[in-house]
């Protein structure tokens, strides 16, 4: 079957096959009416639900595959890869459960998956049976009404920060990205403006905190809202908010820490007290970054998606219960608006104003172009996993000291 040839609204959607969309969809668990409203409303494609269910039979997708034994088998193996190989080893049964049907295709009880894991990985289930958390109450009309923005330095000891965007009502994020520094306004400002190119408009607020970094988000976010008549216009259309306040994105830094952050501290930790690494030394540090950023960046690319297509449950604290992607991209589905503001050609004007200010990154090319001269020289590769990072590592350190 040809390509969908329908434009999509934002350049976050997939694109595809009728098929390849049915899958991507169905793999993330949306009910039947979210698939056939996404493909009518974003790909062009008008199917009602006893097509899609015949489409969905014809390709061999099912809610249940068949239990038996060696299905069993295999999703006990998938969940000792998952715990054994990485920071997976944090996530409970609910997100393993999701994680084996986004990235395994493979559905089975949910309840199966809990006594796996149990089984598996009895200490972990003692300790996430401990956590608390008390939550505050969050209104919003809709998605793109306020993105809440900041930066997370559990990382930083090691060199790693990571910055990253939650849109209010929906919880879905936006991106998180990992980076030398959470002080440079000119990356902050980049990620902004791609992700508001991305959706075609601007969200009616931005809340951020008083550090420097934000200065030219917020100035961006009024100019962008300047023209704007509702009461959240111009000035307004940005506020500097203590970290308590800004509680989506710190309420998602929570839920890093214990399922994923938590397990990076202790990777690079056990490393230090090895005497691997040493985090005196500036060839250990750009030898870190150099082998371990695109790995940390796909595992945050990993964490993303899995976050935006998981199920928020119902909770006591009136907020709206849901899949984010499908309350971002459906806000009408849940009794919301969309309140994006198009932005017209406001959004080359900043592009071409955050150039002329200069770069962007804070990566120092030499120790770049020394350590890719070194990969190539030697016939070495990049890495794809922790246990090759942590191995070209090693190997980038002993060259650079002789």
């Amino acid at each position: 079957m040809s390509d969908v040839e329908a434009e999509t609204e934002h350049e976050d959607l997939p694109r595809g096959s009728e098929r390849e969309l049915i899958e991507y969809y169905f793999n993330r668990g949306l009910t039947y009416r979210c698939i056939t409203l996404m493909l009518g409303k974003h790909h062009g494609v008008d199917m009602n639900e006893r097509t899609l269910k015949r489409r969905l039979k014809d390709y061999g997708l099912r809610r249940r595959d068949a239990v038996n034994d060696d299905l069993v088998q295999r999703v006990r193996d998938l969940i000792l890869l998952e715990i054994c190989t990485g920071p997976d080893s944090l996530s409970g049964y609910r997100t393993m459960w999701h994680v084996l049907r986004l990235r395994h295709n493979i559905h089975v009880p949910r309840r199966l998956v809990e006594s796996l894991l149990r089984e598996v990985d009895p200490r972990g289930v003692e300790l996430r049976k401990r956590r608390c958390l008390h939550r505050r109450t969050y209104v919003s009309p809709g998605a793109n009404f306020c993105w809440h923005i900041d930066g997370y330095d559990k990382l930083k000891p090691f060199g790693f920060s990571i910055h990253g965007c939650v849109d209010g009502f929906s919880r879905r994020i936006l991106w998180l990205e990992v980076q030398r520094s959470n002080k440079n306004p000119r990356l902050m400002a980049r990620y902004f403006l791609d992700n508001v190119k991305a959706a075609h408009g601007c969200p009616a607020r931005v809340y951020t905190d008083r550090g420097t970094e934000n200065g030219l988000i917020a100035a961006m976010q009024c100019y962008l809202r300047a023209e704007g008549v509702d009461e959240y216009a111009g000035v307004k259309a940005h506020k500097y908010v203590k970290s308590v306040r800004n509680q989506r994105i710190e309420g998602y830094w929570s839920h890093y820490r214990r399922q994923r952050a938590s397990w990076w501290i202790d990777f690079f930790n056990d490393l230090h007290e090895s005497d691997i690494l040493d985090l005196t030394s500036e060839i250990h540090r750009e030898a870190l970054w150099f082998s371990f950023a695109e790995v940390l960046q796909n595992d945050l690319d990993k964490v993303k998606d899995y976050w935006n297509s998981h199920r928020i449950r119902k909770s006591k604290h009136a907020t709206v219960s849901g899949v984010p992607d499908m309350m971002y991209f459906l806000p009408e589905e849940f009794g919301k608006i969309d309140c994006l503001f198009p932005v017209s050609d406001k959004l080359r004007e900043m592009k071409d104003k955050l150039q002329e200010l200069g770069a962007e990154d804070d990566i120092d090319p030499i120790w770049e172009e020394y350590f890719q001269y070194v990969i190539e020289r030697n016939g070495l590769s990049h890495p794809t996993s922790v246990l090759e990072a942590g191995n070209l590592f090693q190997k980038l350190v002993q060259f650079a000291k002789g």
